[in-house]
């Protein structure tokens, strides 16, 4: 059985017995009130009767019962008994309308006038009559007067109520069952939107994550411990493949250098020739020490992440520091920073942030820009709003295939035309990592042989970091 019918017939089992208690008071008061109203009306009868023979002494017994029977038409079978306080009958209109229709009269016995006369009223039955035993004071005398009947018309409206009742009941059955399966459909909704996502998600786009629409409820909780389940596993997926790319990049340099040193090992060289070796060894040493740099700044990123101190950071600061450190490294490389006019209004370039990691990330890209142009020349452009600063990083150098535009974030990844050139496809992902972080954003645009403009927009006055 699935969840969906034991939600439909856990709501039929809920409110169904609800709605037959609820009927069935209904009923239950309905009758009743139908009872009461006709012992009322007996005793009324009653007394209307005794008074008539006490205060009309000139009308005699046929002419009483004739007022008898045309004034209380609605119950047959009905008769009034009157006796003195001494048991004598007075006067007894025997069983008018329909006499003797639902069996012998009840039996107005001794035992039933002494309890009138203890208890001055009492009701009677024999499952189809019903009645009432009176003792009527009046005029200084006492009167012991037993009245019953059956009431036609309250038992035709109980049929009726039951008749009625029991349509309801079953219409409303039918209401039940069909909001039931309105309350099962939007109880499991929320569940086969989730199923449905989860069906989406596979080993190659672990990143998605389930929408989490309230995180108050139970089922947005389970979503969110979902999402947290996948972000453990997409850690784990992560570091798999970070060993296996650091592997294969570290195994490339380290060849080179083995292949070097064997050659040079078969024979004895001149110093001319050690020389060489030994420079190109060295370059080939600065190289891995580079990759390796990237490799642990990539793997500790998340632990920095953790533990880093935020605090206001002057971004124009940052990048001079970050050009000048390049320019020492580089002193052909030519880099032009440039700023709207217009920001002058505004007092500082202020964003909060870990000031060593800014610095990496405008190290890579601008290092980038330089590296890929045939002139080395990269070009910044810095404008500010109310809320944000915006850094744009441009070079004319070989450009990105748009094809390739959507992996170039991918740890390792290097575009088709560019492993001619010097690197090891960390510095982007590294840089965008370290940007997400600060709550900002990066966007590329890029054009083959024409060069590569990557646009870094990060909030001002940050007070909190986006973690």
């Amino acid at each position: 059985m699935n969840l969906r019918t034991r939600f439909s017939l856990t709501f039929i089992a809920v409110v169904s017995p609800i709605l037959l208690l609820f009927l069935g008071n209904f009923y239950y008061y309905f009758a009743n009130s139908k009872q009461e109203d006709f012992l009322i009306k007996l005793k009324n009868r009653a007394i209307t009767m005794t008074h008539l023979l006490v205060e009309k002494r000139s009308i005699n017994e046929s002419l009483l019962r004739r007022i008898d029977e045309d004034t209380y038409t609605s119950f047959s079978d009905r008769r009034v008994a009157i006796f003195d306080q001494h048991n004598r009958l007075l006067y007894d209109s025997g069983e008018l309308d329909n006499p003797g229709k639902v069996g012998p009269s009840l039996p107005i016995t001794p035992t039933l006038l002494s309890q009138i006369g203890q208890q001055q009223e009492v009701t009677i039955t024999d499952g189809k009559r019903s009645g009432v035993g009176l003792l009527i004071r009046y005029q200084g005398r006492g009167f012991k007067v037993v009245s019953y009947g059956i009431d036609d018309y309250g038992i035709r409206k109980t049929r009726e109520a039951i008749f009625v009742s029991g349509a309801s009941f079953l219409v409303a059955f039918l209401l039940v069952i069909v909001l039931s399966q309105i309350f099962a459909q939007r109880s499991i909704e929320p569940i086969a939107n989730m199923m449905h996502q989860i069906d989406q998600i596979t080993v190659s786009n672990l990143e998605a994550h389930l929408t989490v629409s309230n995180d108050h409820d139970e089922l947005g909780r389970l979503a969110a411990t979902f999402n947290q389940m996948l972000d453990r596993i997409s850690a784990f997926e992560l570091q798999r493949s970070f060993v296996a790319n650091a592997s294969h990049e570290l195994r490339t340099p380290l060849t080179l250098l083995t292949n070097q040193i064997e050659v040079a090992l078969i024979k004895a060289r001149s110093v001319d020739e050690y020389q060489q070796l030994l420079a190109s060894l060295l370059e080939d040493i600065r190289q891995l020490n580079t990759l390796s740099n990237g490799l642990l700044e990539l793997a500790q990123f998340d632990v920095k992440q953790i533990h880093v101190a935020w605090t206001p950071v002057e971004l124009d600061e940052v990048l001079y520091e970050a050009v000048a450190t390049i320019l020492q490294k580089n002193p052909t490389y030519t880099i032009t920073i440039v700023t709207d006019p217009s920001d002058e209004a505004l007092p500082t370039m202020q964003v909060e942030g870990e000031e060593s990691l800014l610095k990496t990330a405008f190290i890579n890209l601008i290092e980038n820009g330089c590296k890929f142009s045939s002139d080395h020349h990269s070009r910044l452009l810095v404008n500010l709003s109310d809320t944000s600063v915006q850094v744009t990083i441009a070079d004319q150098g070989i450009g990105i295939a748009d094809s390739e535009l959507d992996y170039i974030f991918q740890p390792f990844y290097r575009a088709t035309n560019a492993h001619t050139i010097k690197g090891n496809g960390i510095g982007l992902s590294l840089t965008e990592k370290i940007i997400k972080m600060h709550g900002g954003s990066i966007t590329v645009r890029s054009e083959l042989d024409r060069g590569t403009t990557f646009t870094i927009s990060l909030p001002r006055r940050h007070s909190t970091p986006v973690l």
